[in-house]
């Protein structure tokens, strides 16, 4: 996020006011802390333009406030960016629900639900979700999409993350694009049914998605990138999505003028390391750490694999452990 951060010193607090949603304020203090944010600021989460606001330990996340727009870390550490696609702040602009109210459960579903609609059915859209979830609240005044059928839409999508509701910083809302559809209060309850009623097609469309396989249908960690961008860069990111590598030569007519490759620079085989890559949420295009100094993207690393619980390690090991695949990237790649 290559926001930047504005000072609140001599700032008043009087700019939030305090909704009393939380039923104990003492044990959500935010954790998020300035070191956090410079991190999400390398990932390019959000425009050159956002501006977001100094850790603070004594303001909560249920505030309202009209200049500055409360998020939650962890649908970036999905690798979303802001703003996030088209179907997706279609859900918030229809529930008018926060982001920071949002629990980690409804970001997976939107994600995979959005991945679905951009591969399989094209013609999904928010109110055909009544037929398989219902909005309702958990505590706190923190919404999840609870399932309607045993079998739910959405496979492996309702495990807790523990200390997501802590994690949380403020931007200014007249620094990013779609500030105006974006709630300035929490929302306090809620009908689905009201807010975005089913058609005459949810149905078929919803059974469109049942008839997927699970593999399809199962949130993941190594989704493709194609749902890890804004709306702003979905069309760029589905070509770019597309092999582009070929195991065979162009037919020419003038064979003898390719010059065959010396015993010294035998072809590598690291293209089909390159492919992979592209799934992994520490892909490059995600997480560009070649585009910053060492430092800057071991600390960037260090955080998303702690951030995504694939490893819980001292920084110095996690450090070594970059110092690796930044060699092998730069180096071995060339």
């Amino acid at each position: 996020m290559a926001t930047r951060t504005q000072s609140h010193s001599g700032e008043s607090t009087s700019l939030f006011v305090n909704q009393n949603l939380l039923k104990h304020p003492e044990k959500e203090v935010c954790s998020f802390d300035n070191a956090d944010i410079a991190v999400l600021r390398t990932s390019g989460a959000f425009s050159d333009k956002a501006v977001s606001r100094p850790f603070d330990r004594s303001i909560h996340s249920d505030v309202s406030s009209e200049e500055w727009i409360c998020f939650s870390s962890y649908p970036f550490s999905l690798g979303l960016r802001y703003p996030f696609p088209e179907f997706i702040m279609q859900f918030f602009q229809i529930t008018s629900l926060c982001f920071a109210q949002t629990m980690p459960m409804v970001w997976r579903v939107l994600i995979m639900l959005n991945q679905i609609k951009t591969l399989h059915v094209p013609d999904l859209c928010i109110e055909d979700l009544l037929i398989a979830y219902r909005l309702r609240s958990h505590g706190n005044s923190r919404f999840l999409l609870f399932s309607t059928s045993s079998n739910p839409l959405i496979l492996k999508a309702s495990k807790n993350e523990d200390g997501w509701q802590w994690k949380f910083f403020f931007v200014r809302r007249d620094s990013i694009a779609e500030n105006d559809s974006l709630p300035v209060k929490w929302l306090t309850s809620a009908n689905f049914k009201e807010l975005a009623p089913p058609t005459e097609e949810s149905q078929e469309r919803i059974n469109k998605i049942y008839q997927l396989s699970d593999s399809d249908r199962t949130f993941s960690l190594l989704l493709p990138s194609l749902s890890q961008y804004s709306s702003t860069d979905m069309s760029v990111k589905k070509e770019s999505s597309k092999p582009t590598t070929s195991s065979k030569p162009v037919p020419s007519s003038k064979a003898s003028t390719v010059p065959k490759p010396s015993p010294v620079t035998k072809p590598r085989a690291s293209s089909s390391r390159k492919r992979k890559e592209t799934d992994s949420p520490a892909s490059s295009e995600t997480f560009p750490y070649e585009s910053h100094g060492f430092l800057e993207s071991c600390g960037f690393m260090t955080s998303f694999l702690n951030q995504v619980h694939i490893l819980n390690l001292h920084p110095a090991l996690i450090c070594w452990l970059f110092i690796l695949i930044y060699v092998n990237t730069c180096f071995l790649g060339l």
